[in-house]
């Protein structure tokens, strides 16, 4: 199977899978709740390994090959500035959400899926831009582990504001349809630029990727006092790390 071919269906398989998993929340709440919690685990490891062993070595590799002598760690600078954002729109969402939630308010909801759906379209890019099969599979298994917890919470949440089930599905399905926009936008851009200024673009890219993945990776690790309760989420996150380390060998 060709790369293109793989990304083709990976971004298929992703939008159903995330429709699925948004349209019938509840039935995923009550009979796989424990597989969502192992899910959640096993993309952390893979997120992190992929930031940390594939995404920024690239991000490197291609600001040195594009600045040349300038010897400046820009895509480190541009991981923490992602990754702060990132932080600063959920933490917003949050403190917003507790502070008008008495009222009512159809803002909050709307704030978290537009959150939401930048993370989907950057994890989407993720696979697009990446070069190698073996890369793009990781990344993959990485966002079909935790799609479904993402969709559901998604879904529950703006159940949780009273939101009219029409605008419901409306809104899962247009967030179903961000990985897979952003698999083609960024398989699309890399082959169209090969220039230096597609070289800086993707050097870019796969350092805010990085920011997202480490966010995504460390997020099911702090969130709640409950996360690794059970030993089968702490052996899911260190099987997602060991991964995508023996990744690392051929890509």
């Amino acid at each position: 199977m060709s790369i293109i071919s793989f990304k083709i269906l990976a971004a298929l398989s992703i939008l159903f899978l995330t429709i699925i998993a948004g349209l019938w929340p509840l039935r995923l709440a009550k009979r796989y709740t424990h597989l969502l919690h192992f899910g959640d685990a096993f993309a952390s490891g893979v997120f992190l390994s992929a930031a940390l062993l594939h995404l920024l070595p690239e991000s490197e590799e291609g600001f040195r090959h594009v600045l040349g002598a300038i010897n400046y760690p820009a895509a480190q600078l541009i991981c923490v500035i992602t990754f702060i954002v990132l932080l600063l729109m959920e933490r917003g969402v949050l403190i917003y959400g507790h502070a008008h939630q008495p009222n009512g308010t159809l803002t909050t909801p709307f704030l978290l899926t537009l959150v939401l759906t930048v993370h989907s379209f950057v994890e989407g890019a993720a696979i697009g831009i990446s070069a190698s099969f073996a890369g793009a599979f990781v990344i993959y298994l990485a966002i079909i582990a935790h799609k479904g917890s993402e969709s559901f919470a998604l879904s529950a949440n703006l159940h949780r504001y009273n939101i009219s089930l029409p605008n419901i599905t409306r809104i899962i399905l247009i967030f179903s349809l961000m990985t897979p926009l952003g698999v083609f936008a960024a398989s699309i851009t890399k082959y169209l630029l090969q220039t230096n200024s597609g070289a800086m673009l993707e050097a870019t890219f796969n350092a805010v990727a990085t920011g997202t993945f480490l966010y995504l990776g460390t997020a099911h690790i702090i969130e709640g006092a409950k996360s690794f309760e059970h030993i089968g989420e702490l052996l899911s996150l260190i099987i997602g790390i060991t991964l995508m380390a023996l990744v690392a060998i051929w890509v």
